[in-house]
This record gives C-alpha cells, sequence and structure tokens, in this order.
C-alpha cells in the first residue's frame, strides 16, 4: 500500500512538471552597459526537470540564440540547475533593452514570465564643451572625462586632432608616437574615462576628444617648460652661530581650467 503510494506521489511529480515560480508576470532589470545582467526565470519546484523551454524577444518573438548580436553573450544554468531557466547576457549593449519572455514547457497562455530589461549607458559628465589642461615637458597629465553613471562601462574611444582630422590614440595603438605612454587613469571603475599621458612633448599640444557613441566632449592640452625653482640664501652672522634660511619660490603647479568651447 506504502508503496503504492509511492509510485503514486513520483508519477505526480512527473506529470507536474514545471510550473514557472513568476507564471504570466513581468519582472524589471536594470542593467549597465559593458556588465552583464541576469533574466530571471525558474521552476517554482527546484527539483523539476525541463526538457523544453525558450527565451524570445517581443520583437516577433525571435528565439535569442538566433540572433547574431547576442552571439557568444548568452549563458544559461539549466545543465547544472535543471529548474533554473535563468538567462544570463553579457558585454551589455543599449541596443540589449527590451522585452524579453521566457516559456516554460506547456506552452499555455499563461505559461511564461516577461522580463522588462532596461540598460543604462554612459552620459558625459561635462559643465562646458570643452576643457583645459595644462601639462609640463616629460611630465605626465591626465585628461579628465566620466560617465554620470559610475557603473557603467562605454565603448570609448580617445581621439586627437592631427592634420584636419582627429585620429584614435586609445584603443588603438596605431600613431606610433603614443605607444606605451597613454592608458587609462582608474581600470577598476568602469565610469572613469580619464586618459593619462606620459613623457609628454611638444607635439602633444592640441586637441583631444573623448568620445562614446554619439556623445563626447574636447580636451584642449597646453604643454610648456616646467617652471623653474628659484633658491635664495640668507644669513644672519652672530657671534657664535650662524643661521641660514631656505626660501624657495616655484610658479603655479598644473591647472585645469573650464572655459570657453573651441572655435
Amino acid at each position: 500500500m506504502r508503496d503504492c503510494l509511492y509510485i503514486s506521489l513520483f508519477m505526480l511529480h512527473i506529470s507536474a512538471g514545471c510550473n514557472l515560480s513568476n507564471e504570466g508576470q513581468r519582472i524589471d532589470v536594470t542593467g549597465y552597459t559593458g556588465g552583464s545582467v541576469l533574466l530571471p526565470c525558474s521552476c517554482d519546484d527546484p527539483k523539476s526537470t525541463v526538457n523544453t523551454f525558450t527565451w524570445e524577444t517581443v520583437n516577433g518573438w525571435k528565439n535569442v540564440f538566433e540572433y547574431e548580436k547576442f552571439r557568444g553573450r548568452l549563458e544559461l544554468f539549466n545543465k547544472t540547475s535543471p529548474a533554473n531557466l535563468s538567462l544570463l547576457i553579457s558585454d551589455l549593449r543599449e541596443e540589449d533593452e527590451g522585452n524579453y519572455r521566457c516559456t516554460g514547457p506547456h506552452r499555455s497562455s499563461h505559461s511564461f514570465t516577461d522580463v522588462s530589461l532596461t540598460v543604462t549607458g554612459c552620459d558625459l559628465n561635462r559643465r562646458t564643451h570643452t576643457v583645459y589642461v595644462t601639462g609640463y615637458l616629460g611630465e605626465s597629465v591626465v585628461l579628465p572625462c566620466s560617465c554620470t553613471e559610475p557603473l557603467a562601462k562605454p565603448d570609448l574611444i580617445w581621439r586627437f586632432y592631427i592634420k584636419r582630422n582627429y585620429e584614435e590614440i586609445y584603443p588603438s595603438e596605431h600613431i606610433e608616437r603614443y605607444k606605451n605612454r597613454r592608458k587609462l587613469l582608474n581600470q577598476t571603475n568602469p565610469g572613469n574615462l580619464s586618459l593619462h599621458l606620459s613623457s609628454l612633448t611638444k607635439e602633444d599640444k592640441g586637441d583631444y576628444q573623448c568620445s562614446v557613441s554619439k556623445r563626447f566632449i574636447f580636451i584642449r592640452l597646453h604643454v610648456e617648460e616646467k617652471p623653474q625653482v628659484h633658491t635664495i640664501y640668507s644669513s644672519t652672522h652672530q657671534p657664535s652661530q650662524q643661521t641660514h634660511e631656505l626660501i624657495t619660490t616655484q610658479q603655479p603647479e598644473d591647472r585645469i581650467t573650464h572655459d570657453m568651447p573651441l572655435a
């Protein structure tokens, strides 16, 4: 009798299959450009085994794995956790924003979970159209640029104005004189896009552009000789001792000003 009861319960579990935890509901999720985001979907019974399920986009309810733009950026977890049907999207882009649907094995009118994905990108933080920076020959300088959203990691390009065109200097290294002399200031903070230039030369003077998608700011770099340090000694003679006072004068240090835009 007890064995029959166990068999009946086992058959009931198999026939029930997977009922989605958030069946027929919509979940709002936010991600950041360059990062990863998890679109949640799962069976309410963690012991469920699902043979078929799909992730689709609202545009024609097409399977996400059929899109070329998602190639190499999608990951499922059901092989190691059969009841976990969630979808991980990496290297997020602004065009990934939209509505997604996880459909369970029953494919009934309510056997789905909708996920609305919002992707927050990089809006450049700027007070004026142009930032003016001064550096000194042979030393280093920072060209400031950042996102208003610190977690966003955008597709960034730094350019330098050469012969009436802005030529890429980061991440590309095709301009020889910039090789091994430029790097992002802070690799651990995605929203900090500032560029560090070392071993400044007179040729580095000019106009730079920090570009993210169709948004950009300009930085005008002025390179000059390092200020001279003038040392003056004054002495006071007394019968038993002589004291020396060291007086040092120096011109002001590097400055960053925010003034008028480029002409």
